[in-house]
């Protein structure tokens, strides 16, 4: 797939998409199924904002169960089997585990009720699923069963446990890449690197926005009937900007969202502890705010803890004290782990809408369901909508819902959402697990079992042109054994360059490549990286050095020797 900008100053859409995060990406996808021209830009790479730094969970929604909102609750199951069924590549099944005790919302009765109550409202969970992606029913543990997995500091209290399933994602940004690259077969214009200037407003009508090519320094004219602004923490400036007016300060409040990527301290199953922090709003925890130790890859991620957040998005970090106090919450809920800075591999962070402000150092209450904001009644500009998403797993559902927004705003006849069911990857006959067998098959013999699954998993039904490119599957050439690490990096960076519009180093190490997903990435290979893309894109050498440059001091922002994932905010306007 060609980087080819002009198709974006040469027409005009039907729809203009403003952030390619996983909202943005699935708006995308959905207007072009549906048949509307639409074109999606981001300032940055695509997912490379607060979509690459969540906590990898697609929930099923059984913490709903205490507020009896089986609305929300059914919503959730709905969605997390969809991404189970449409990606199965990539969203894969984790056990849960909430540890019971004689606390009356906690029993292994009322877990038990829970469950119940739960299998009965996703009774079609598994419908259309592959074999290997069923999500079984919830189970209770016993005491000794339970303490197994279990690594909280109140472990005297444990009766027993409760284990549930919900989906895990193998790597986000992939997910985000699969959404759009799914759009972009339906006819969407992708941009990435596009930063808006401003809005071209006419009569009360938003006609076009102003935009910057960043890697060509090229302006741009983009003109749509409808615009769809799902650029995360910075729907306000978008628009307050542009109008040159204050945009009204509580119409999206902000929180600073974190996770740690850590050395594994526990097992194979996300476990939730009970924080020291309280937090009123917690669930299923009787006020207590639970922390999800989770296991991710060969590390284990720890989240998440949300602070209140106050000015421009833009200015957004994450420092060493953050991370130290939120070590401090972990060690005292896991106080076997004894994690210090040096265990720390990764800051997945990022900000996300909140429900109401509250004191910098205290927990807030997240948003919990995605608005839809039409700026022709809140701000007298027509052709304009705003999606405020909050999670990955109903990004879809949210998506529906602001396309059906934008039928009616066009005044057009609707055309009914075929995303909930249409695969992300094409499997053939064999369905998704004879597809994942028949291509590990192929090339466990050039790379071993383990890495071809892995490369399944991240490429999908692009598997077989990655590994095309690989010089193991080929052989050097000229007798030379062959170095499976740096083939395997260059076979993924030229696809990278040549398929998914790979134009900075930052690009293939966090989206194209599974290169910088596990935290800490060595200078000298990100460096061969380059060398590949400046082979593909004709860099300079100056042009190296400085991609790699940006990538170590993107990587160690917050402190030497420890990756920082924090990317700039989500989607953000530039």
């Amino acid at each position: 797939m060609d980087r080819d900008l002009q198709q974006l100053s040469g027409e005009t859409f039907d729809v203009l998409v403003i952030g390619a995060g996983i909202n943005g990406a699935c708006v995308a996808r959905d207007a072009a199924m549906r048949g509307l021209r639409t074109a999606v830009i981001d300032a940055g790479d695509f997912g490379s904002g607060t979509s690459a730094n969540s906590l990898r969970i697609v929930h099923g929604g059984l913490r709903y169960l205490q507020h009896l909102d089986f609305r929300r609750m059914r919503e959730s199951i709905r969605e997390r089997s969809m991404w189970l069924r449409t990606a199965p590549h990539l969203v894969h099944l984790l056990p849960c585990l909430s540890a019971t005790t004689k606390r009356l919302t906690r029993t292994r009765s009322a877990f038990r009720a829970a469950f119940c109550v739960n299998d009965l409202v996703g009774w079609d969970r598994n419908r259309g699923a592959a074999v290997r992606r069923r999500i079984p029913g919830g189970k209770i543990l016993s005491r000794d069963e339970a303490l197994t997995f279990y690594p909280g500091n109140d472990a005297d209290a444990v009766t027993g446990g409760a284990v549930w399933h919900d989906g895990q994602m193998y790597h986000s940004e992939r997910l985000v890449w699969a959404v759009l690259a799914d759009a972009a077969r339906y006819g969407a214009v992708l941009g990435n690197h596009v930063c808006v200037e401003g809005l071209e407003i006419g009569g009360g009508r938003l006609e076009g926005i102003q935009a910057r090519d960043v890697i060509g320094d090229v302006d741009l004219r983009i003109r749509a009937k409808l615009t769809i602004n799902a650029s995360g923490p910075f729907v306000d400036q978008l628009v307050s900007r542009s109008l040159e007016r204050e945009t009204p300060s509580d119409r999206v409040v902000l929180s600073k969202a974190m996770n740690l990527l850590t050395r594994r301290i526990a097992g194979d199953v996300a476990v939730g502890v009970p924080s020291r922090y309280r937090n009123p709003n917690a669930v299923m925890d009787g006020g207590t705010r639970l922390l999800f130790v989770t296991p991710w890859r060969d590390l284990t991620m720890v989240g998440t803890t949300h602070f209140a957040y106050e000015g421009d998005p833009a200015d957004f970090r994450i420092t060493e004290e953050d991370v130290g106090y939120f070590l401090e919450d972990v060690n005292s809920a896991c106080p076997e782990a004894h994690l210090t800075l040096d265990d720390v591999h990764g800051v997945c962070a990022g900000l996300l809408p909140a429900a109401d402000r509250r004191n910098a150092r205290e927990d807030v209450r997240t948003l919990q369901r995605h608005r839809i904001l039409d700026h022709e009644s809140m701000d007298g500009v027509a052709g304009l909508l705003s999606l405020v998403g909050v999670k990955y797993t109903t990004a879809r559902l949210a998506a529906e819902e602001v396309v059906d927004a934008a039928f009616r705003k066009m005044a057009r006849g609707a055309v009914r959402c075929r995303t909930a069911d249409a695969m992300l990857l094409d499997t053939g006959d064999a369905g998704y697990d004879g597809f994942e067998d028949a291509a590990v098959a192929r090339w466990r013999g050039a790379v071993g079992e383990s890495l071809a699954r892995e490369m399944t998993w991240l490429f999908g039904s692009d598997v077989d042109g990655v590994m095309g490119l690989y010089d193991g599957a080929r052989g050097s050439g000229n007798g030379a054994p062959v170095d499976l690490d740096q083939s395997l990096d260059a076979a993924v960076t030229r696809w990278a360059c040549r398929e998914e519009m790979a134009v900075r180093l930052s690009d293939v190490a966090y989206r194209c490549s599974d290169v910088g997903s596990r935290g800490r990435v060595g200078e000298d290979r990100l460096r061969r990286i380059a060398d590949v893309m400046a082979d593909e894109l004709g860099w300079s050498a100056r042009r190296v050095e400085d991609e790699v440059g940006d990538v170590m001091r993107s990587k160690y922002s917050w402190r030497d020797g420890v990756h920082d994932m924090v990317r700039a905010g989500e989607e953000s306007i530039g």
